[in-house]
């Protein structure tokens, strides 16, 4: 009888990724990946259900995967197969595993309640935790600093208790992201979260036992999706920041053309962000400048489908700008301007709850910004280009997310392709999941589509408006803003709960 769980449960855990909706994504990639490096298309389309990943995670399943799995799983874990699915080798825990602290129950909070978050408890009270945050597709994943301490709650105040304020002044030194998070203590612990930055700003000269903050700062669903996306954008960015400042002169030359598709090669030192930044940016400009001289107002596709890759809208500088020179070049026009999303309930199942409220928030900024959307859950329009149609004239097609170039643009006049753009639009109009004839109606509709409880969103947003998103977590980078979604937290706290 076996006794140790097998090597492809212990590695599973090691990654955190136990669950299949965080699995799944990593193994398709390795599949795609292998598919190329061995001239192999049929491996592209090897995937695993759930019932399989369930039946091999369980730890004591001992078999062998079909052939082309166990290739991919070879390629994914670079471990032969056989030795997957046997008993894994004794392994030794390295840290404070017995340790009956809040750093241990904080840790186990985070990383139980969400998979992309691995934490590293330092066994010496000299070095700070880490946190990683790992992205799923579109981000690169990185690291944070992190330290725990006992809280209580009083009323709307979580009081985190300060045991070393020399080790805590250490932690906050302002050079490094860092973020410091109370455990309250109860049947389900709550914990309260704030960066670094903002903690040395509140904490008062003369009171160093302790540090007040607002219950809003509860980390939940909400709060982590925000911390979880931008301190990813927030890094990737500040990696590139001198490449990014580098390039702008061939962008200037980029958009004088019709059309360009320039390879990520051209620039392979660019992190994920940082090529998905340039992009965003590029289809913006190509777009209002494609629009310029043109009176009627704009529908849109966008290409979008998780928060991972709509998060961009929330924290872009550039995408605030864009949409408020949209929003005021056709403040005018007799028609509202309108714009649709292609996302399939196979995507809705394969993100977590926060990255579908960020998806959610991302969607609530164009409705304020005067743009009614439409949500279509038919995969066969996924691959649709992004574009702004004018109706009768002219496509701008723009594509910056899913697409191997850094951005792949167009300017299309052909008229059967705008009629299939236009027909794209009627069954996003005709079939979308946002129904109501107001921006409250729709948002709700589809929360009920993402599986977000309403009444819960909306009491959250009004508490984290009132203290300011930039209170829990703030950018440090030049290219990011949370002006959006202070406004987005704004709009929705304002809206009744209801059920």
């Amino acid at each position: 009888m076996h006794t140790r769980p097998t090597l492809f449960h212990v590695l599973l855990r090691e990654h955190r990724w136990d669950r299949w909706v965080v699995f799944l994504p990593r193994f398709e990639r390795a599949a795609r990946e292998l598919a190329d490096q061995t001239k192999s298309p049929r491996l592209a389309s090897v995937s695993v259900s759930r019932a399989t990943y369930d039946r091999w995670a369980k730890g004591a399943w001992y078999g062998n995967p079909w052939p082309e799995a166990a290739r991919v799983l070879e390629h994914l874990f670079g471990v032969p197969c056989a030795d997957l699915f046997r008993p894994a080798p004794d392994f030794v825990r390295v840290g404070p595993a017995g340790s009956d602290g809040a750093d241990l129950r904080g840790s186990r909070v985070i990383t139980e309640r969400w998979p992309t978050s691995r934490l590293f408890l330092s066994a010496s009270a000299d070095v700070s935790d880490f946190w990683e945050l790992c992205g799923r597709q579109a981000l690169d994943g990185t690291t944070t600093a992190v330290r725990f301490s006992p809280a209580t709650l009083r009323g709307t105040t979580a009081h985190i208790e300060v045991a070393d304020a020399e080790a805590l002044e250490q932690f906050l030194r302002p050079a490094r992201r860092g973020f410091l998070v109370g455990v309250f203590e109860q049947n389900e612990p709550q914990l309260f979260i704030v960066d670094a930055g903002n903690a040395r700003r509140v904490r008062s000269s003369h009171e160093r036992s302790s540090l007040h903050l607002p219950a809003a700062h509860l980390l939940d669903d909400l709060t982590y999706g925000l911390l979880w996306s931008l301190v990813q954008f927030d890094d990737g960015l500040l990696a590139d920041d001198w490449a990014l400042d580098q390039e702008q002169p061939t962008l200037n030359t980029y958009l004088s053309l019709l059309r360009s598709a320039p390879s990520r090669m051209t620039l392979p030192d660019l992190t994920n962000i940082g090529a998905n930044f340039l992009g965003s940016a590029f289809c913006a400009q190509h777009i209002l400048r494609r629009l310029d001289g043109l009176s009627d107002p704009p529908v849109f596709w966008t290409r979008e489908q998780t928060g991972e890759q709509a998060a961009a809208w929330l924290w872009f500088r550039h995408k605030s700008d864009y949409l408020a020179a949209l929003s005021a070049h056709y403040a005018k026009a007799a028609d509202p301007s309108s714009r649709a999303f292609c996302i399939p309930e196979a995507e809705v199942a394969r993100s977590d709850r926060y990255e579908r409220i960020l998806l959610l928030l991302a969607i609530t900024l164009m409705e304020i910004n005067g743009i009614r959307v439409d949500v279509l859950a038919d995969p066969e329009f996924s691959e649709v280009d992004g574009f702004a149609l004018v109706r009768g004239k002219l496509a701008a097609v723009a594509n910056w997310v899913r697409t191997e170039a850094i951005w792949a643009v167009d300017t299309v006049t052909q008229r059967s392709v705008l009629r299939r753009y236009q027909d794209a639009l009627g069954e996003a109009q005709r079939h979308s999941v946002m129904q109501g004839g107001d921006p409250e109606s729709r948002l709700r509709s589809l929360a009920g589509y993402l599986e977000i409880p309403w009444s819960w969103l909306v009491t959250r947003c009004r508490e984290v408006g009132e203290c300011g998103a930039a209170s829990i977590v703030r950018p440090r980078s030049r290219h990011l803003s949370v002006d959006a979604l202070d406004d987005v937290f704004q709009f929705l706290g304002g809206l009744a709960p209801g059920r």
